[in-house]
């Protein structure tokens, strides 16, 4: 009776080994981030990527990165002794970025675990930046210089990857790409404050400015220098 009872639980488990669905099935999603195993930051969640699989072997994908970053260095400290009337200075920097990446993939049979694919992604990203800076003109006034500026990023790609699924519902994988990206710097907006005649107030203009700006087209390989680490739900 024992040996029927442990031949029927070692078949049960090999049944459900062998019947494992590791690859997302049709309806399927899956949402996955990057990480270095060797860097200074070895996991990254400022890029994020879901995928819809309308069937076993094609899925749409949605890349999406939002960033934003501010630094302050104070340029003078406020000084009130033996009669100065320093006030303190700062200059600011801050930045807002999104990127959008929607793109399909083709997946091949490849083995039980292991699926090799192809797609196309488009690249749709915007960045703004601010930078203020502080000038003392009299020991009670402070005139502000702000630039508003921007950049534009459009791109397309080919790319190539596989994902290897160490588990069920669990994967690793990695990508590479071949395409081409054009980035734009847009015309900034200058806010300059500086003295009045009377030398008791303060007057702003505001103009247009291309100063600085750029512009640039890459063609050429592509190459995520990370692991991505993804989920099946």
């Amino acid at each position: 009776m024992k040996r029927v009872v442990l031949v029927a639980a070692i078949a049960a488990l090999s049944i459900g080994t062998t019947s494992a669905q590791y690859k997302p099935a049709a309806g399927e999603r899956t949402l996955e981030v990057n990480f270095a195993p060797l860097g200074g930051s070895p996991v990254s969640i400022a890029g994020i990527k879901y995928r819809s699989f309308g069937t076993e072997t094609s899925a749409f994908r949605l890349g999406v990165f939002l960033g934003f970053g501010n630094t302050t260095t104070i340029t003078q400290d406020e000084n009130t002794q033996n009669g100065a009337t320093d006030k303190e200075l700062k200059d600011t920097e801050s930045s807002f970025s999104i990127n959008l990446q929607p793109g399909i993939e083709k997946h091949f049979a490849g083995t039980e675990r292991l699926s090799p694919y192809i797609g196309g992604v488009l690249n749709l990203g915007y960045m703004a930046t601010t930078e203020k800076s502080e000038t003392q003109y009299t020991e009670s006034l402070v005139g502000e210089d702000v630039e508003k500026g921007g950049t534009l990023n459009l791109g397309l790609n080919a790319v190539a990857g596989v994902d290897y699924y160490v588990a069920q519902h669990l994967y690793m994988g990695t990508e590479i790409g071949f395409g081409v990206g054009f980035n734009k710097d847009l015309t900034k907006k200058v806010t300059a404050q500086t003295l009045n005649q009377d030398g008791n107030g303060l007057v702003s203009t505001d103009t247009d400015s291309k100063a600085g700006t750029e512009s640039s087209l890459q063609v050429g390989p592509n190459v995520i220098g990370q692991i991505r680490l993804g989920w099946v739900f």
